[in-house]
């Protein structure tokens, strides 16, 4: 089985979009609190020069947001575009794992 070692919250943007631009140093505060956290990697795709894999992400407007968890399972964001909104589903759903998988460790 893979199994993925980071969770990530991923963006998926456009440069000239107003939104867009206003999250971006929201997604930075939210990066500074789990800068201790070595298995939250924030990532941002401009989506308007990469490829999205549409039969994976529903990107239908700008920014989407979606979260990997580190077990493999993909959720979208739809919550508020706060600082506080996203750290609270980030954790709560990187616990969630947790909570799941206690004690397993694979080779």
């Amino acid at each position: 089985m893979v199994r993925f070692c980071y969770n990530v919250p991923l963006e998926f943007y456009a440069p000239w979009c107003g939104h867009c631009k206003n999250l971006a140093p929201i997604l930075d505060e939210v990066g500074v609190s789990f800068e201790s956290d070595a298995d939250v990697v924030i990532a941002k795709i401009d989506a308007t020069t990469n490829d999205v894999p549409i039969d994976i992400f529903d990107v239908k407007g700008y920014p989407t947001l979606y979260f990997r968890l580190a077990g493999g399972n993909l959720l979208q964001y739809n919550g508020e575009l706060t600082k506080e909104d996203t750290i609270y589903f980030i954790q709560k759903n990187r616990d969630k794992l947790a909570q799941q998988e206690p004690g397993k460790d694979e080779l």
